[in-house]
């Protein structure tokens, strides 16, 4: 029995909490977003007579003050310049809270909308352009208080189902690059969307109606692998409590100690609540976080040739051999025969910046093979050298597992 590798802090939350009238109301809220001070919290409201093209037009933003003695103020939709009767959100704070980011709902143009704090008002949004959005469906964003990490919620071309999530990074010229697809192990058949990137960039934060879970769409959490942007851990459902059969999204932590998520799991719109966190040691995964890999003797049953599950690279070298290739191409015939069948890809834990470079580019190269042999990428996850025991002592391969 072979266990998934597991999240390096586990969180443990209390029950959640559904905010009173000064936040929720007869319309519904959404994409609750904080500031790093705690003191202001941004959510979006749809349907309500109050909003600025009226109850049937746009979203407006929101916003509620906590006050010293640490209670919630009513809230409200006095932002001049931010909303208006198109779709209006805050998917973005910086640190000190001097800008916000915005949806543009402000031009035809595509990328996102940038406002900065002036005096007791802000300004007019401007945009930031962002290459190749597809901004004719549905598109979610969040940027990170650092203001160098913009995730991106779209269907694309290159999405694997419904929303996939992409990044788009930020370089030294302030230039954004175009949306990465993060991957087969996050994004699925179904959708995946909204999501939040921790505050040490190497958690995120999704709801997905394409991995298992108790209903709707749940909230999901996954780790960041080898400081790479598209190889991650499976992600883990938060359980019950933050999730429910209803539709649960837009889940944001903060500080480790409390964090917000909207559901419509007690009426039909969605409410925004609130729930305390705790930190505690990972714990020994339960039998249905396991995952019984197939034998050999399993494999030799289902496959039409013969199988081998260890890619042997040369030292330093991350290109597929001739060789490399016909193994890939035993593989893609038993995954292909065999509808059920699931590949992880298996790869020792990389140490220096050396080897980390290397052991993406090889696991990338074959899981792009695979790909391009047909070999849907919802079907292909990776793991890490705690996946099987036999990986410690192997320094130079890819280890394929499979399991249904």
């Amino acid at each position: 029995m072979q266990t998934f590798l597991a999240l390096s802090q586990e969180l443990q939350f209390g029950k959640p909490v559904k905010f009173g009238s000064q936040v929720n109301s007869n319309g519904e809220e959404i994409n609750p977003i904080m500031s790093s001070d705690g003191k202001t919290l941004y959510f979006v409201r749809a349907f309500h007579p109050k909003n600025s093209g009226g109850q049937f037009a746009g979203s407006d933003i929101w916003v509620s003050n906590r006050n010293g003695r640490g209670q919630w103020l009513a809230s409200s939709n006095k932002l001049k310049k931010l909303n208006n009767r198109d779709n209006n959100s805050v998917i973005g704070i910086s640190k000190d809270h001097s800008v916000i980011f915005l949806l543009n709902a402000y031009s035809k143009k595509t990328g996102i909308s940038v406002s900065n704090k002036a005096s007791s008002d802000w300004t007019e949004p401007q945009l930031i352009s962002i290459p190749d959005i597809n901004s004719r469906d549905f598109v979610g964003f969040y940027i990170n208080p650092d203001q160098d990490v913009l995730l991106i919620s779209m269907n694309d071309k290159s999405s694997i189902g419904q929303e996939d999530i992409y990044v788009s990074l930020k370089d030294s010229l302030n230039n954004w690059s175009s949306p990465l697809n993060i991957g087969s192990t996050v994004n699925t058949e179904g959708f995946e969307i909204s999501p939040f990137l921790s505050q040490d960039k190497m958690r995120i934060y999704f709801s997905s109606d394409g991995h298992s879970g108790f209903g709707d769409a749940d909230v999901y959490v996954s780790e960041r692998l080898y400081e790479s942007w598209t190889v991650w851990s499976k992600p883990k459902n938060l359980g019950k409590g933050i999730n429910s059969e209803k539709f649960d999204s837009y889940f944001s932590i903060y500080g480790d100690s409390i964090a917000y998520f909207s559901s419509n799991r007690d009426s039909e719109l969605a409410d925004i609540y609130q729930v305390k966190v705790d930190k505690r040691k990972p714990e020994a995964l339960t039998p249905k976080d396991e995952i019984n890999y197939l034998s050999d003797e399993e494999i030799r049953k289902l496959s039409t040739r013969n199988f081998q599950n260890t890619i042997t690279f040369n030292e330093n070298s991350v290109e597929l051999s001739f060789l490399h290739k016909e193994q890939l191409n035993n593989l893609v015939s038993t995954l292909i025969k065999n509808k059920d069948l699931r590949a992880r890809l298996i790869v020792k834990s990389a140490k220096g910046q050396g080897e980390l470079e290397r052991f993406q580019s090889r696991l990338l190269a074959v899981l792009n093979y695979l790909k391009n042999a047909g070999v849907e990428g919802t079907r292909v996850t990776f793991g890490s050298d705690s996946d099987t025991e036999s990986a410690g002592a192997l320094r130079e391969v890819v280890i394929i597992k499979l399991y249904r």
